[in-house]
């Protein structure tokens, strides 16, 4: 190197040096190199019955780099392909693409580069009931690992939330912060461990003039600290249009525009298409390309489909980032641990699940519209079914309003548990796919403290229910049977829950509050098929019934209350089942117990839970979506010929 060479990167280091200086802490325990983007012939299609073929092209070999230091627009008309561009430059999508993606001149590695990149989506998605304070110190938790001490973690926290100005509302709840500062905070969740690219879809969707204003300088004060930012924007005021370093124009598929903005009026007129005074450049050229698709063709020709960069003659005080290998930083990881979930999240397993049992104990106890409406709803439901059913339980002419009360108290288990999380769940998952895409954590952590953070409030509220019914029904008090129909009870309430989650995991609110009563539907019905028939039931039946979760609660509390029982009371002349045993003959339950039918219950929980777990798998990886789209398309069309 030349001594003009090294006074060159002396004078670099030096500004970047005083570039970072409001991130000393974090560029000190965070170290990270500065990335730049480069992409060649990208190409992306989809499956689409419509269209000729069978695939739909959206992105049409397209071009460009994006550098470090820089913040980037992506803009285009809507259907343009400015998402599916991100998406695949973020690695949220992957399958069927088709190109080349470098990372500092070098092929990108997976499991690095999402180490070294954050995206945050178009929705302000944080999470409630925290204050900014604590939403970013339990980030800070998850993503900068237990080998830096909580002081350290401290002065990062502080240290990222001065340079994006959240000072002023340090201790306020994130549902009560305003729509900029909410965006601040998600773009501040993601800096906590110094990403050097950040990807945005839409920063300034929902904004007004004002906090769109502070959100572009906000993402170009970053850039200054030698990040990569790259956002999609559909044409922003003109006011910030020369805000932007790169401008990445983009229409049907094709790019059409690429380099600084002060460079697209020159650009445009020397395809002979002069700028109107009364029209901004930006609102210009998407008029342009929506009008004539000849237009486009003209303008990706000339920029050569975004291999051609028109940039301003001015000169960038950038490092060289082809002298850096990003694979050294995680030389010592990859070197000292071989699990692979230790390389792929910067905590283990029983960290991740501490913090994030901590966070949701926090936020439940928080939420106490919530709990007061689970405790009245066990509270009158308990109290109304006892009334339904009062002083029936030692009467041997009431033994059938036994049965039925066991009925109404299993179906209450079963529609309870079931909807909650059928109705709540999926907007946890909205909040999880950030999360989870971004490396906070593994889903195994996740979803244990999911399970586990529900279970001490559902034991208060189940054993409310019970104790209050089961005492005004006049059923036996003895604490055998009473033990046993709480652990029954509990068992349905949690198998419920489980089945909740497994089709709150998969489906959105709407689909799935109408596939949930379908699916309860046939449940109850295969619960009570075929009593009062002893055992003459189909063998086919047999095995369905045994699909059926609500059987094992229905025979196993009644036989928890009839199983070994003295006769009971009779007030009339005759009283069929004064003897419980012949109840139980002819309900199909002799010789039934409670045991096994407790045993077959957690069976049912732990499938349905591992068939939630597998449910939000897919749901959080959109490329085992794609993979099995283009699979099944490439069969269809093999199939076809």
């Amino acid at each position: 190197m030349d001594r003009n060479r090294e006074g060159k990167v002396g004078m670099v280091c030096e500004m970047v040096n005083l570039n970072q200086k409001p991130l000393k802490h974090l560029n000190r325990i965070a170290k990270k190199p500065p990335v730049d983007i480069e992409f060649q012939d990208l190409c992306y299609s989809v499956a689409d019955s419509k269209v000729k073929g069978g695939w739909r092209q959206l992105l049409k070999s397209i071009s460009g780099k994006f550098q470090s230091g820089e913040l980037t627009a992506i803009m285009g008309p809507s259907g343009a392909g400015k998402s599916t561009l991100l998406n695949i430059l973020a690695a949220y999508v992957t399958a069927g693409v088709k190109g080349s993606i470098k990372i500092n001149g070098k092929p990108r590695q997976m499991k690095l580069f999402n180490k070294l990149s954050s995206y945050i989506m178009q929705e302000d998605l944080v999470q409630p009931r925290l204050s900014v304070r604590e939403s970013m110190v339990i980030a800070a938790e998850l993503k900068l690992g237990s080998t830096i001490g909580h002081q350290e973690k401290l002065a990062v926290v502080d240290e990222v939330i001065e340079i994006l100005g959240l000072e002023k509302c340090y201790d306020t709840r994130t549902e009560h912060l305003s729509g900029g500062q909410r965006r601040r905070l998600a773009v501040a969740l993601e800096l906590v461990n110094n990403p050097p690219v950040i990807f945005l879809d839409e920063p300034t969707t929902g904004l007004d003039n004002v906090a769109i204003k502070q959100c572009i300088g906000f993402l170009h004060k970053i850039t200054k600290l030698g990040r990569t930012v790259i956002c999609t924007i559909h044409q922003p005021p003109s006011s910030l249009f020369q805000n932007f370093d790169q401008v990445y124009v983009m229409a049907d598929g094709y790019c059409v525009f690429n380099g600084s903005p002060s460079k697209l009026v020159p650009f445009m007129s020397s395809a002979n298409f002069i700028c109107p005074p009364t029209s901004t450049p930006a609102d210009y050229i998407i008029e342009l390309v929506q009008s004539n698709s000849e237009n486009v063709t003209v303008l990706q020709n000339r920029i050569q489909n975004g291999k051609s960069n028109v940039k301003d003659d001015i000169e960038k005080t950038f490092i060289d980032t082809n002298c850096y290998d990003i694979s050294e930083i995680y030389q010592d990881t990859t070197e000292a641990k071989t699990s692979s979930d230790n390389v792929e999240f910067p905590t283990s397993f029983w960290t991740q699940f501490q913090i994030l049992l901590y966070r949701m104990f926090t936020q439940q106890r928080r939420n106490k519209t919530m709990l007061y409406i689970q405790f009245f709803h066990h509270l009158v439901s308990g109290i109304l079914l006892g009334g339904i059913f009062i002083g029936t339980g030692n009467k041997a002419s009431q033994t059938m309003s036994v049965f039925k009360y066991i009925l109404s108290t299993n179906v209450f288990y079963m529609y309870t548990y079931v909807m909650s999380p059928v109705l709540l769940f999926p907007l946890e998952v909205s909040l999880l796919k950030r999360e989870y895409f971004n490396r906070w954590f593994g889903l195994k952590a996740y979803f244990c403290a999911v399970t586990l953070v529900n279970i001490p409030i559902l034991i208060v509220n189940v054993l409310l229910f019970n104790s209050i019914s089961y005492l005004m029904a006049d059923h036996p008090w003895e604490l055998q049977r009473f033990m046993w129909f709480n652990l029954l009870a509990l068992a349905i309430a949690l198998c419920s829950q489980g089945l909740g989650y497994a089709i709150g995991g998969a489906f959105e609110i709407l689909s799935g509050s109408v596939v949930a009563p379908h699916i309860l539907a046939v449940l109850l019905a295969l619960s009570v098929y075929g009593m009062g028939y002893k055992d003459d039931v189909e063998y086919f039946m047999k095995v369905l019934m045994s699909m059926s979760y609500l059987r094992y609660g229905v025979v196993g509390i009644t036989a928890s209350f009839f199983n070994e029982r003295e006769p009971l009371e009779c007030d009339e002349l005759y009283c069929h089942y004064r003897d419980p045993k012949i109840l139980m003959a002819d309900m199909g339950m002799a010789n039934s117990k409670v045991e096994n039918q407790l045993f077959f219950t957690l069976i049912m929980m732990i499938i349905f839970r591992v068939i939630a777990y597998v449910a939000l798998k897919y749901r959080m990886t959109s490329e085992l979506r794609n993979r099995i789209v283009h699979i099944a398309v490439k069969v269809i069309k093999q199939n076809e010929t």
